[in-house]
């Protein structure tokens, strides 16, 4: 494709804008990648290290808050909810007798070979090297 005309000229204006959106059209064709789908996903049994990994991703969403999950999280289902503590009195009863914290949820995904955490309110995803899940059919 040549960018002079038959006098020797360089092209401009929209004799230009054409050949060259179809070459980039064409170029970033060939450059697209498929990912991989990605579907809800359960775990048969989570061990400690698992546990650990699980928490820790959701930790560095919080900015390295320690977070606990339960040892049968995402058995069940391949959502969990998490909300802040609530501010206690020295009775352990919540400070204005009721609290607002808003919850916060993670969806376990999988492509087949791969779990990857999500976290629902921004959409981020976290890969989880040693954990072991299963798509939900």
């Amino acid at each position: 494709m040549s960018l002079f005309n038959k006098k020797g000229k360089l092209l401009t204006g929209r004799l230009l804008v054409a050949p060259l959106a179809i070459l980039l059209a064409s170029a970033s064709g060939c450059a697209t990648t498929q990912e991989a789908e990605l579907h809800e996903a359960i775990t048969k049994s989570i061990s400690v290290s698992q546990n650990q990994t699980i928490e820790s991703k959701i930790s560095n969403w919080f900015g390295g808050l320690n977070i606990t999950i339960a040892d049968d999280a995402f058995s069940q289902t391949a959502s969990i909810t998490i909300e802040r503590k609530a501010k206690v009195d020295g009775r352990g009863l919540p400070i204005d007798g009721r609290h607002d914290n808003p919850l916060y949820s993670f969806t376990l995904l999988s492509d087949g070979e791969q779990c990857v955490l999500r976290n629902d309110q921004s959409g981020e995803l976290a890969e989880l090297e040693n954990v072991t899940c299963y798509t939900v059919d």
